[in-house]
C-alpha cells in the first residue's frame, strides 16, 4: 500500500463542497470540530432512550437515517451543500458508506449476545486497533508518547463502564461480533481519511446517511411484516419522529460533518481518542437529565480521558 500524501489529504476537496458553513468550519483548528461532533454523540444516547421507548430499534433507526438523507437533499436544494461525484473512484465512498449499517448491525447484536457493559469495555480498545491500521494502510506512525497517552481515553472508559454495571453473562458469540464491531469501527476511521483525499465531508457524509437509509428502513419493514401502514403509525409517532429529527440533525448530519472534516486534518492516532468524549458526555447526561447516581469512577475516568486526549493532541 502506498504512503499517503498527508498534503493531499489536508487540502480541501472543493471551494463549495459543503456550502457556506465550510469555510467557517475550516477556520477553526479541527481539534474543535472533532470534540464538538462527539459530544453530540455522547448526548445521543438521550434522544435514543427517549424514543425506544414508544418504537424498536429498527424503526427508530429507519425514521433517523431517512430524515436525515431527506435534509441533506434540501441542503442540496437550497444550494447549501454539494454532492460532485462525477470522474470519482466511487468504490472506496460506497464501501465507507456500507461500513455505517454494518457497524450498526454488528454492535446491536453484539450487546444482544452480551451487555453493554462489555461492550463499552471492549470497544474502547478501538484506538488501539485504529492506530495499527493507520500505520499498516496509511503509514501514518506514531510517537511513543501518542501510544503511551492513547492508554488513558482506553482506561478510562472502561473504568467508567465497569463500574457503571456488574459484567454479567457473555457468549461467545457476541464477544465475536463486538470484536467485528471495535474492527469495523477502526476500518471505517481508517478509510475515511483515506476517501478525504477525494471527497469533501458532505459528501461522505451524504454517502453514509444514504446507506442507512436504505439498510435500516429494509430491516424496519422486515420488522412489521412489510406493513406500511404499520411502519408510518409507528415512525410517525411525536414520541418517535421529535427525538429521531434530533438525532438525524445534529448527531448524524451536523456531527457527523464536523468530525468527518477532522478526519481530513488529523492522523488517526490523534482523531480516534476523540472517541472516548462520547462516553463522558453520555454518563453525564443521564446523570443530569435521567437522575442517574454519580460516582467516583465517572470522575477518574473522565480524568483518565481528557488527560489522554491533550497529550495525545499535543504538537
Amino acid at each position: 500500500m502506498e504512503k499517503v500524501d498527508t498534503a493531499a489529504i489536508a487540502a480541501p476537496v472543493g471551494r463549495n463542497a459543503f456550502g457556506p458553513a465550510a469555510s467557517k468550519l475550516r477556520n477553526l483548528p479541527p481539534f474543535i470540530p472533532a470534540c464538538a461532533g462527539n459530544v453530540l454523540w455522547g448526548f445521543s444516547f438521550l434522544f435514543t432512550r427517549m424514543a425506544l421507548q414508544a418504537a424498536s430499534p429498527e424503526i427508530l433507526l429507519s425514521v433517523r437515517f431517512v430524515t436525515a438523507f431527506l435534509f441533506m437533499n434540501l441542503l442540496i436544494l437550497l444550494g447549501k451543500g454539494r454532492v460532485s461525484l462525477r470522474g470519482k473512484n466511487l468504490k472506496p465512498l460506497i464501501v465507507l458508506g456500507l461500513l455505517e449499517p454494518v457497524y450498526f448491525f454488528f454492535e446491536s447484536y453484539g450487546i444482544l449476545y452480551t451487555n453493554a457493559t462489555l461492550a463499552g469495555v471492549i470497544l474502547a480498545a478501538t484506538p488501539v486497533v485504529s492506530i495499527v491500521l493507520a500505520a499498516v494502510f496509511l503509514k501514518e506512525y506514531p510517537l511513543r508518547r501518542q501510544v503511551l497517552f492513547c492508554l488513558f481515553p482506553v482506561a478510562g472508559v472502561i473504568v467508567i463502564t465497569v463500574c457503571g454495571s456488574s459484567m454479567g453473562i457473555a457468549s461467545a458469540l457476541g464477544l465475536v461480533l463486538l470484536f467485528c464491531t471495535c474492527l469495523i469501527s477502526a476500518a471505517s476511521k481508517t478509510l475515511n481519511r483515506r476517501v478525504s483525499r477525494d471527497y469533501s465531508p458532505f459528501e461522505r457524509t451524504y454517502m453514509g446517511l444514504l446507506a442507512g437509509s436504505v439498510v435500516f428502513t429494509l430491516s424496519a419493514f422486515r420488522s412489521v411484516g412489510g406493513d406500511f401502514g404499520k411502519y408510518f403509525d409507528l415512525a410517525l409517532q411525536p414520541r418517535v419522529l421529535g427525538p429521531a429529527l434530533v438525532l438525524g440533525v445534529f448527531c448524524s448530519i451536523v456531527a457527523g460533518i464536523m468530525v468527518n472534516y477532522a478526519t481530513g486534518k488529523m492522523p488517526v492516532v490523534k482523531l480516534t481518542t476523540f472517541g472516548a468524549i462520547s462516553t463522558v458526555c453520555s454518563t453525564f447526561a443521564g446523570v443530569l437529565f435521567l437522575g442517574e447516581p454519580l460516582s467516583a469512577a465517572l470522575f477518574a475516568g473522565s480524568f483518565l480521558i481528557v488527560v489522554g486526549i491533550w497529550q495525545v493532541t499535543r504538537i
